[in-house]
């Protein structure tokens, strides 16, 4: 180490500094993109999920009015009942969004975009 000058050694430091800031950008990048992909993988499987159900109830609310019109003879009403059924349902989701949705929504979201992989060390560790 007597062999070094002081420009030596600063131009060290700043080449260390240098490679660490690479290296924080780079672990901010790859960061950033496993949340995103968590998010995105997230969004997919409760649209799938959704699409399943939908069709689910659609294909139920055609059975059963479609039954009920061949019980009573009268096909427009099982109809009726079915729409009567889902302006219900769609009236007590439009009172509970923010309890149904929204809430379960963030909360996952935020577990995943502020979930911390590993926590920073602090320098009295070293």
């Amino acid at each position: 180490m007597a062999d070094k000058t002081f420009h030596g050694n600063v131009t060290e430091i700043i080449s260390i500094a240098r490679s660490y800031v690479n290296a924080r950008i780079e672990l901010w990048k790859l960061s950033l993109l496993e949340k995103a992909s968590l998010a995105g993988a997230f969004f997919l499987s409760s649209v799938i999920f959704v699409l399943i159900i939908a069709f689910c109830l659609l294909f139920v609310s055609l059975a059963f009015a479609i039954w009920y019109g061949q019980k009573t003879g009268d096909f427009a009403l099982g109809f009726l009942i079915t729409a009567g059924f889902y302006v219900i349902i769609g009236i007590i989701f439009l009172l509970a969004k923010n309890y149904l949705i929204a809430g379960p929504v963030i909360k996952n979201l935020s577990s995943i975009i502020c979930k911390d992989d590993e926590p920073e060390q602090s320098l009295d560790d070293e």
